[in-house]
């Protein structure tokens, strides 16, 4: 009785992890993506924060940067000018538009990401890819380097 129980426990999880994986598509990749972008153009610059994993934020932005939010999500939109010529790093007030050009949303294999053309009013365009992951109240959130 207790083998059937706990195989029983195991293809529950094994269901709701399947699930879960199927409540997130591309589409909704590219909706938090928007919403993101909407509301860095609009100058709502601590309003990006609920947009990322709160451990990260914690980590990055609270701890190893002391609160810099402006260098916090600059950081994390880096990118390659050029096919990796040179990175890149924006001065946030100078991007002219953001767009979402790809998204990703393979939850099982842990690729979830959203490409995005960045153009600055210089010019200069390159594209990033903004990572996603699921956090433990299952959102997906942003989440970047550390350190």
């Amino acid at each position: 009785m207790r083998r059937l129980s706990i195989f029983f426990v195991v293809v529950m999880l094994i269901a709701s992890v399947s699930v879960n994986a199927q409540e997130y598509k591309k589409s909704t990749v590219k909706g938090i993506t928007n919403a993101f972008i909407s509301t860095l153009m609009q100058g709502e610059l601590k309003g990006t924060l609920q947009f990322f994993d709160p451990d990260y934020v914690a980590e990055q932005h609270d701890s190893f940067l002391e609160g810099r939010t402006e260098q916090f999500v600059a950081e994390f939109l880096c990118g390659n000018v050029k096919k990796g010529f040179y990175d890149m790093t924006p001065q946030l007030n100078r991007i002219k538009s953001m767009k979402v050009k790809k998204t990703c949303c393979d939850v099982e294999k842990d690729e979830i990401y959203a490409d995005v053309q960045i153009v600055m009013d210089y010019g200069v365009k390159y594209i990033v890819r903004l990572q996603l992951r699921v956090t433990e109240s299952g959102d997906l959130r942003f989440i970047g380097a550390v350190g």
